[in-house]
């Protein structure tokens, strides 16, 4: 019963005190979440912040895919790390922070990826290379034994290329 009781307490502690983050500073919202995991804190977080780590992840990214999952990131750093966040009332600051690094490693990795794949792109098919150039040296070769007197022709043929 106690139990019960307890989680009814928590979803109005919830449902009223931190709808919207009223009247809580952003210290008191990260301690209610590292604290209790008052996920409306974190909520509340989310939405006092999410414009601000969007833009940086949309100004260091291009793609908007690449942005959106930089922005999931670094709120997923907030959750794992919330604890972390010091000064509590800095909230803000950290997720710039966050943000940003995590937009440019997504930017860097997405310049190695296509750097990789331009050089797959730009590389010729082996197979199509070594017919092509094993071709040409039979060719070649044909030709310089064809004028060779018979006396060395026959040395090399019968040693190099009937074995």
């Amino acid at each position: 019963m106690t139990t019960q009781m307890s989680k009814v307490i928590q979803h109005l502690r919830s449902a009223l005190l931190l709808r919207d983050g009223d009247g809580l500073t952003d210290g008191q919202l990260l301690e209610c979440f590292v604290s209790r995991r008052e996920t409306a804190a974190l909520e509340a977080l989310v939405r006092w912040h999410g414009s601000m780590v969007w833009g940086v992840c949309r100004r260091i990214l291009s793609n908007h895919h690449d942005a959106e999952d930089a922005f999931q990131a670094t709120f997923l750093v907030l959750v794992r790390k919330a604890a972390s966040v010091t000064p509590r009332e800095m909230v803000g600051n950290w997720l710039y922070g966050v943000a940003r690094q995590t937009a440019l490693k997504a930017r860097a990795t997405v310049a190695k990826q296509r750097t990789r794949e331009r050089q797959v792109v730009d590389m010729p098919d082996p197979a199509v290379k070594e017919q092509d150039l094993s071709g040409d040296l039979q060719t070649l070769l044909d030709q310089e034994l064809s004028h060779l007197p018979d006396k060395y022709r026959v040395a090399i043929v019968l040693c190099d290329l009937e074995g």
